[in-house]
């Protein structure tokens, strides 16, 4: 047996590891986009923290180290010793920004050298940040980073240090240091399209591609057991392979609708069996009611003409002893109806195809038939035109016991003074044979069950028993039988008082 041929190749973009990799490759890129904002986004809070906790005693430190005056007896700031702080202070730390606040948190000096921008005096800052670093710097329990108003940036918050400063006369303020300020927060924007910035984003979507083609490899490894899983299934099928690149869905889809089908064949399968169990349950039933009924009239017969003995009469002897022939007869007709059925259907009989005169084989039969039809007062011929010499190419044998079931059943049901016709057409590359008859007809809801077993016309009460008396009832199954192992199909056409028609058709030799 030749090796189912291989299926052609999925298209690509139907692999289950292809489209897992297309949907995997943006969700690797967006995760690294996103590791690559919490990382500069972590990196900024770090950095503030550090800057916070570095400079955290920055504010106490310069209100330790100042001498008293940054607030006056009035509860201004003394701008002469605010611009001598910030000159030492932003000098050192030039990302620094210094200001005083009044008890409220309220903007009154700073001391910011060329300033550029609306003046930050008169700002609220709030209250409640500074409140919580300076508790925290008294307990010790850091949690930085502590951000704050940003008197230059009300959008924004910052880190800051904050120290309490008190007047001369006592008035309270607080020394506010934003350690953030706008020089640093400008050399941060330009470190933020930095080279190093960039090389990480570059390596962090190399590394998220590279990910994606680790798993696409892995991935194809994985479903390989998968897609031959496919194949064999398609290949045990018998599907058509062609198709298969066209075939719509990923191996799985592919794989559920094989099963599906398998599925489906199964059970269509044990509808097969069952339906084969039953007919042939139906079969030995059939069987025992026709071999009873011609064995009960022979053992009737015989013994009727065993028991009388002499006192039978001669003749009626005789005549018994021609009936129970006459039942043998019929009992050896159905026993190899039977056994011929059983042959076909058993896949035990094959057709030996041979050259042959189809019109030859007409001529025969008919001839063969002549007698009978006489008996029964009907006209059998062969159609003019049909004497043709066109030869086909089937079993001989198989089709002569084809045409002859086909004449029996026509002359059973056609009455005294009706015709049966053969007859031959050439349809292209075939010859279509044909027997009708002007019998009583078959009628319509009938037609579907013609070609069972054991269904006679009889059942519907189109027949008389003495039509059917001799009948096995398996002849058209035979029939159906037989054209089916040649490719054929038998067709029927019938109306009700004007007769039937059955015809199939052979191919032409050569």
């Amino acid at each position: 047996m030749n090796p189912a041929p291989a299926a052609p190749r999925q298209r690509l973009w139907r692999r289950l590891h292809v489209r897992a990799a297309l949907v995997a490759v943006p969700l690797l890129l967006a995760l690294g986009a996103t590791m690559v904002l919490m990382l500069q986004h972590f990196s900024a809070q770090t950095a503030l923290e550090a800057g916070q906790r570095m400079n955290l005693g920055l504010a106490r430190y310069v209100v330790d180290h100042q001498p008293p005056g940054l607030i006056g007896a009035d509860g201004r700031p003394d701008r002469a010793r605010m611009k001598e702080l910030g000159l030492h202070v932003m000098m050192i730390n030039p990302s620094v920004e210094v200001y005083l606040l009044d008890a409220g948190g309220r903007v009154e000096g700073h001391a910011l050298e060329g300033l550029q921008g609306p003046d930050p005096v008169g700002i609220q800052v709030d209250m409640a940040p500074m409140r919580r670093l300076l508790d925290q710097q008294a307990t010790g329990e850091l949690r930085l980073p502590v951000l704050g108003t940003d008197p230059r940036d009300s959008v924004s918050a910052n880190t800051f240090s904050v120290a309490p400063v008190s007047s001369p006369a006592g008035k309270m303020g607080y020394l506010y240091i934003v350690l953030n300020g706008r020089q640093a927060q400008g050399v941060a924007a330009s470190l933020s399209n930095s080279e190093a910035l960039r090389a990480m984003a570059v390596g962090v979507a190399a590394a998220m591609l590279l990910a994606a083609l680790v798993l696409l490899i892995a991935w194809q490894q994985l479903t390989r057991p998968l897609r031959q899983l496919t194949e064999e299934l398609r290949a045990f099928r018998g599907d058509d392979t062609s198709l298969a690149a066209n075939e719509p869905g990923d191996e799985i889809g592919v794989l559920r609708r094989a099963v599906q089908a398998m599925r489906s064949r199964i059970a269509q399968q044990f509808q097969s069996l069952e339906d084969g169990d039953r007919q042939r349950r139906e079969l030995v039933s059939n069987i025992s009611h026709d071999l009873r009924t011609p064995l009960s009239s022979i053992r009737g017969y015989v013994e009727t003409a065993l028991l009388r003995g002499d006192s039978l009469e001669a003749e009626a002897r005789a005549r018994h002893l021609r009936t129970a022939l006459r039942h043998v007869d019929l009992l050896g007709k159905r026993i190899g109806d039977l056994f011929e059925l059983s042959k076909l259907d058993a896949g035990r009989m094959e057709p030996r195809q041979e050259v042959f005169c189809l019109a030859e084989l007409l001529q025969d039969v008919v001839q063969n038939y002549q007698l009978s039809a006489q008996q029964r007062g009907v006209q059998l011929s062969l159609s003019a035109g049909s004497h043709t010499q066109a030869k086909v190419l089937a079993d001989i044998a198989m089709i002569e016991r084809v045409l002859q079931n086909l004449i029996d059943n026509a002359l059973r049901y056609t009455a005294a003074g009706g015709a049966v016709t053969l007859a031959i057409e050439s349809h292209g590359a075939f010859m279509q044979i044909s027997v009708s008859d002007t019998g009583r007809g078959i009628a319509t809801a009938h037609l579907p069950h013609i070609f069972e077993r054991y269904w006679r016309a009889s059942e519907a009460g189109d027949s008389d028993a003495s039509d059917t008396a001799t009948s096995s009832g398996l002849g058209l199954a035979i029939v159906k039988r037989i054209l089916d192992l040649h490719g054929s199909v038998v067709r029927v056409q019938s109306e009700m008082a004007r007769g039937t028609r059955f015809d199939f058709l052979l191919p032409q030799a050569g």
